[in-house]
């Protein structure tokens, strides 16, 4: 099997050819010299309907989807930041409360001393504390910081504290502790969150799942939740019910999530970039809105208070097509 090359032009009316609408099609002939084709079919997926076989963007322009393209890229960038910020906290938190266990910085080295021993088997809690010791010689190994090699030669010892290992560790690696958790320890991190233990660890393998995504700059503007974090019923105003106790798994549930945790941690956080975006796709549409997940298409301005209104439209069919 082989497949023909496409210089752009091509590119440009084979989309044409699958009812695809252009304002201006040159300009999206030298767009295509850095957005792939490929990128512009995905971020086009969610119009597209299958007619006799073929695909058909129904009418959609392509301006509307390089849209959605850059809006995406915004949006990653700017959670990313702002899950970093939730990262941060978490590494400060648990240092704390692991690093208070008998007031011995390498007592979280000893699973069987902070960990949820009616929850999980010693043999389980063994198997955890060997592999999370591998994993951290790796990392370390791996890691630039002077400071961390200079105190583990000074201390004569392998592996760091908990005040330096945190920085070493990944998000997931962070989640994992605190499941492991006992319910005292996990309670001291929770508290400050105001909500249960097993509302953060639901919030916080979503955040996880969400930075894993952004990270390896993949769509986040179109996923859908496999599995739900626990939702407060707060949020339940912003996020669209799709049924009897049933709500939307779109981007309004983390955006929702992520906005409540750093209000806690950070409550003069700039917003701006995040609600930027979402606004931009939503674009005052009622349908856009909830295809995201929201209740509403106004409804962001009452997650994000100080977000500046747009009352402009983009309506892409009201200008000249060439």
């Amino acid at each position: 099997m082989s497949v023909n090359h496409m210089e752009n032009k091509e590119l440009v009316e084979l989309l044409k050819s699958r009812n695809m609408n252009f304002t201006y099609p040159q300009r999206a002939e030298e767009t295509l010299r850095t957005v792939s084709y490929y990128k512009i079919k995905e971020f086009a997926a969610p119009f597209n309907k299958i007619v006799d076989g073929k695909i058909d963007y129904q009418g959609e322009f392509f301006e509307k989807i390089l849209s959605r393209y850059y809006q995406d890229k915004n949006l990653r960038i700017s959670l990313l930041h702002a899950i970093e910020d939730i990262e941060v906290a978490l590494q400060t938190q648990i240092a704390f409360v692991l690093g208070s266990v008998e007031g011995n910085g390498y007592t979280y080295l000893d699973f069987s001393k902070w960990c949820n021993k009616n929850e999980y088997c010693k043999h389980y809690l063994k198997l955890k504390q060997n592999n999370f010791r591998r994993d951290l010689f790796k990392a370390l190994k791996r890691g630039k910081s002077e400071e961390i090699k200079q105190k583990i030669k000074a201390e004569n010892n392998n592996l760091p504290t908990i005040w330096l290992a945190v920085d070493l560790l990944t998000f997931g690696q962070l989640v994992m502790i605190l499941e492991l958790m006992s319910t005292s320890n996990l309670i001291k991190i929770s508290s400050q969150y105001n909500c249960s233990n097993d509302e953060l660890i639901s919030w916080l393998k979503t955040v996880n799942l969400l930075r894993n995504i952004c990270a390896h700059n993949n769509n986040i503007i179109d996923i859908k939740l496999k599995t739900m974090p626990i939702l407060k019923d707060e949020w339940k105003l912003f996020i669209l019910k799709t049924g009897d106790n049933m709500y939307s798994n779109r981007v309004s549930v983390p955006i929702v999530l992520i906005k409540y945790l750093l209000d806690k941690i950070n409550p003069k956080y700039n917003y701006s970039e995040i609600s930027s975006a979402m606004i931009k796709l939503i674009d005052g549409n009622e349908k856009n809105a909830k295809y995201y997940g929201f209740s509403n298409e106004k409804v962001i301005y009452s997650i994000f208070p100080k977000a500046k209104y747009r009352n402009r439209k983009r309506n892409y069919s009201n200008r000249r097509v060439k």
